[in-house]
């Protein structure tokens, strides 16, 4: 199960990890966006245990804890970062001091630079593997103007490829044919199938890195119809993007969906996190889920997916089927 990050050729694990919730603390637009307190020994921990167990793939940006996440990544990759693939993002602006990221963007040629520099340093590296735009809608001008700047940084060697984190196929298909792009992350799971996004992907030889694909922790099977999360948690906080939660109560209606599937998601011995990720990868083989994590315990069930493998396409067809009668 072998990847390779799209047009770039860089090869990577076929499972990454996410740097969201390890950034701790922060705000988006005065609301909150993290995931709760984290202890950043037991993250770098969690890293250097995935690195020992095959992951090579891990992905940040520098609004993750406005920047914290990055930093923690880097502690963590000091003396191995031949070892690791270095995906981040950059585009939203954001104040490192007051933790707080604003929803307003700038991907002016300076921004891009000056971002890439920031996230240079507090990765403690002279290059970034995959260097992606995180604001997921431009205008043609923002586009085209982000793209020669992604071009000069890969050119002068500060980045070694880039991508962008949409989920908008139309422009994502745009932005495929206009760049030299290696990867497109968008929002995939086995509730949320973002097929306009994997085709682009697999017309155009790019990587469909898959965010989210544990649907903010619902497809861990540890919530109900009873659970309620804190307003501090992302979850729980009055995002009007938060798809899977509402009033930090998942939604009856995935719930459902989830209880339908779980037998299949669940075969051959797998947890339940374990077939989700099975999931991701029956779907396209340009897929490559990164799902957040916490401590070690978390990434050694994650890393646990891989010698599963995908799905197998009977049970890909069945839970298709079942979904589609929702």
């Amino acid at each position: 199960m072998n990847r390779t990050l799209g047009r770039s050729g860089i090869a990577i694990s076929p499972l990454g990890l996410g740097g969201w919730a390890i950034g701790g603390n922060f705000t988006l637009d005065g609301l909150p966006d993290g995931w709760g307190d984290v202890d950043d020994h037991e993250s770098v921990a969690a890293i250097l245990t995935a690195l020992d167990r095959g992951v090579t793939f891990f992905d940040t940006a520098d609004a993750y804890g406005t920047g914290h996440s990055e930093e923690v990544l880097g502690r963590a990759l000091k003396g191995r970062r031949t070892d690791a693939v270095i995906a981040t993002k950059f585009g939203f602006t954001n104040n490192e001091l007051t933790k707080e990221v604003y929803g307003r963007h700038d991907v002016s040629p300076a921004y891009i630079r000056s971002a890439c520099e920031r996230s240079l340093r507090r990765l403690g590296t002279d290059y970034i593997d995959l260097y992606q735009i995180h604001v997921g809608s431009l205008t043609q001008d923002e586009l085209e103007g982000a793209i020669d700047s992604l071009n000069r940084l890969r050119d002068e060697g500060l980045i070694r490829s880039y991508g962008w984190s949409t989920g908008d196929a139309v422009s994502a298909e745009d932005f495929a044919r206009k760049s030299e792009a290696a990867a497109i992350q968008s929002e995939q799971n086995v509730l949320h199938d973002n097929k306009g996004i994997i085709s682009v992907c697999e017309r155009y030889g790019l990587a469909s890195i898959n965010n989210t694909p544990l649907a903010m922790g619902l497809l861990s099977g540890k919530f109900n119809q009873e659970s309620i999360l804190s307003e501090t948690d992302v979850r729980g906080s009055q995002h009007k993007w938060v798809l899977y939660f509402k009033d930090g109560k998942p939604l009856p209606s995935f719930l459902a969906k989830l209880e339908a599937v779980r037998e299949i998601l669940t075969s051959e011995n797998r947890t339940l996190v374990q077939g989700a990720l099975a999931w991701i990868w029956g779907r396209s083989e340009a897929a490559i889920p990164i799902p957040g994590f916490k401590n070690r315990k978390q990434v050694e069930e994650l890393t646990g997916a891989v010698s599963f493998g995908p799905l197998t396409q009977s049970h890909m067809d069945e839970i298709a089927g079942i979904l589609n009668s929702f």
